[in-house]
């Protein structure tokens, strides 16, 4: 496991500095390793991509567990220097310099879906999660770590304030789970802020069904846009769905809906009932 004075060794004999642009902080607390690699559940059947593996932390251990193991780190010196420690002991990994947001899943893939592992940076912890759901088709489970008031938005219901249409997103596509806290000292440099692991099981099938996907997602965006206001003066909009509020508060009633709702209020489940009811006003006018 790396500790401080291993990374300052590795810093200082590699000319190495962390880029906080790049969010580069490394795990240096084995009891944290322990929790994501036994979340992972990890077997000889199994790939794995791991998204930012920085000196290997995680890395060494998952390529143990794993049968193949795909690191992508978009730090090149840093992809460099792991490439070094990892020299010629594991056969199953492979260790690219790239952006995840660049990555070629389908390429990749072979056969058999994958687990996902990684330690997300902030600044681009949203735009990974929309990949990575957006390729779920290819993907078995989700591992990351993530600051903790993220993790929060990740996992809100509805009533919270935390809840948003990021939280909807996760919802429908996969089964969210708080694996642990971790605490800002787990890393060096130590970060400003907490964070937590989280497991994103892919869903075969979504937990509400739906007519239109997209129609669903315009609904929610449009209305986490205004989430202070009614649902009828939040989705009415021309940005949204473009429809006259009484037109509107028929749909809302014909879904079991009060028009004057706040959207943080509402469940997956009545937003896709919205989608649901709209859509069945568009087949019936």
């Amino acid at each position: 496991m790396l500790t401080k004075s291993v990374l300052l060794k590795l810093f200082s004999d590699h000319e190495f500095t962390p880029l906080k642009r790049l969010g580069e902080n490394y795990l240096i607390d084995g009891n944290i390793k322990d929790k994501i690699i036994h979340a992972a559940s990890l077997t000889k059947d199994d790939t794995v991509l791991e998204i930012g593996p920085g000196f290997g932390a995680l890395t060494f251990d998952i390529a143990k567990k794993a049968g193949r193991v795909e690191a992508v780190e978009v730090d090149k010196k840093a992809c460099a220097i792991l490439k070094e420690l990892a020299g010629s002991d594991y056969s199953n990994l492979d260790i690219q310099n790239c952006d995840i947001l660049k990555f070629d899943l389908k390429r990749f893939l072979k056969v058999r879906k994958i687990k996902v592992i990684g330690n997300l940076p902030y600044y681009i912890t949203t735009p990974i999660i929309e990949y990575l759901i957006c390729h779920r088709i290819w993907l078995e489970s989700i591992i990351i770590m993530v600051q903790k008031e993220v993790g929060r938005r990740l996992m809100a219901g509805p009533g919270t304030k935390d809840y948003s249409s990021l939280s909807c997103f996760i919802n429908y596509y996969t089964k969210p789970e708080y694996v642990y806290t971790v605490k800002r000292n787990s890393f060096f440099p130590v970060p400003e802020v907490d964070s937590c692991i989280l497991k994103l099981t892919i869903l075969r099938k979504p937990p509400v069904d739906v007519d239109d996907e997209e129609m669903l997602f315009r609904i929610i965006r449009g209305s986490f846009n205004q989430r202070r206001k009614s649902i009828i003066n939040s989705i009415s909009r021309p940005a949204v769905l473009d429809i006259s509020k009484d037109v509107l508060s028929g749909i809302l009633m014909d879904a079991g809906i009060d028009p004057v709702s706040r959207p943080e209020t509402l469940s997956l489940a009545q937003f896709a009932a919205i989608s649901n009811s709209l859509r069945k006003f568009d087949k019936n006018a």
